[in-house]
């Protein structure tokens, strides 16, 4: 017999109350297993999904803080190196030295201290430059002026002890002046010439010089005057080129002072004159006074030539080369 009944032919049993509490805490006790293991997984996975990210992230360049470029420190300035001046400018020097060295020799102070002055801008710290300096000072009574430059010669480090004996001496004479009453340095200043000499004892820049003078009183009013002339070490002397002017002054008795017309000999007392052996040669000259009673004898003026240009002069009392001073270069009118 066919069965058409539509129920399944497997007979279920009904599901009871014990069933369903257990399938209950079954589904309760995966639940908790789930949350457990989420729990404990889902920091770790976070932190491999950030590791990853950071990983895949290209690095971030790193910016330093900015610094301001430090400042250098100004090292000190060397004292240059004074350089040892070229030809030209060693043949400018040269001739204005020889032009302030003659200024001097005729009593143009001023031109002779400009001209060593420019001498000096080129060649600064030199000693000899330096001195001829303070000698212009001290004939313009710049006594302080002259005492500084002396003062800076003596600071030099390479100074000769022939020049810093001498420029010590120099400036002890500045010291003993100052010290001096006027009538003291009135005698000092009698004879003009006598200073402002080199190691040599002539004047700086002179071929031949008057190193010494000695006036010597004779019989009948007659008057010896004794001049010592030196050359410079080194130098060959032409004697025809050398000349020694001799003048003796009378005052009449209206006190005019005139160059004298009396008679006046001269002889060398050191023959032979060949200026060879680096001594003095010794020259006499003789003042036989005027015929006239009116006239009487005042003092003298020598001065010292060599190839026409005036090397040296002496005068006493000093201001007879003032009012009748020599000529630079002898001429065809005073030869």
């Amino acid at each position: 017999m066919i069965n058409t009944s539509t129920d399944s032919p497997i007979l279920h049993e009904p599901v009871g109350t014990t069933f369903k509490v257990a399938a209950l805490l079954l589904a309760a006790f995966l639940v908790l297993q789930l949350a457990a293991v989420t729990w404990y997984f889902l920091p770790r996975l976070q932190q491999a999904i950030v590791t990853q990210v950071v990983a895949e992230k290209p690095p971030e360049a790193k910016v330093e803080p900015a610094v301001a470029a430090a400042t250098p420190i100004p090292q000190p300035t060397a004292t240059p190196t004074p350089q040892q001046p070229d030809d030209a400018t060693y043949e400018k020097i040269t001739a204005l030295v020889a032009e302030s060295d003659k200024a001097f020799r005729i009593g143009e102070y001023d031109i002779g201290l400009e001209k060593i002055r420019q001498a000096d801008r080129l060649l600064p710290n030199d000693a000899g430059i330096l001195l001829r300096i303070a000698r212009l000072h001290e004939k313009r009574n710049e006594t302080e002026d002259a005492a500084s430059i002396y003062n800076t010669v003596l600071a030099l480090p390479d100074l000769g002890q022939e020049l810093r004996t001498q420029t010590r001496r120099k400036l002890g004479m500045l010291e003993n002046a100052k010290a001096q009453p006027p009538a003291a340095l009135t005698m000092v200043a009698a004879e003009k010439g006598a200073d402002a000499r080199d190691e040599f004892g002539l004047q700086p820049g002179a071929i031949l010089g008057i190193v010494d003078t000695k006036l010597i009183d004779g019989p009948e009013g007659k008057k010896n005057l004794r001049i010592s002339i030196k050359s410079r070490p080194g130098q060959t002397i032409d004697s025809q080129q050398m000349r020694v002017h001799v003048y003796f002054y009378d005052k009449d008795s209206a006190g005019t002072i005139e160059l004298t017309e009396s008679d006046i000999d001269t002889e060398w007392i050191s023959p032979p004159v060949n200026w060879g052996e680096n001594e003095p040669e010794i020259l006499d000259t003789t003042y036989t006074p005027p015929s006239d009673p009116s006239f009487s004898f005042i003092g003298y003026v020598v001065g010292i030539y060599y190839t026409g240009e005036l090397q040296d002069t002496r005068a006493n009392p000093g201001s007879l080369a003032t009012e009748h001073p020599l000529p630079l270069y002898l001429t065809n009118e005073n030869p």
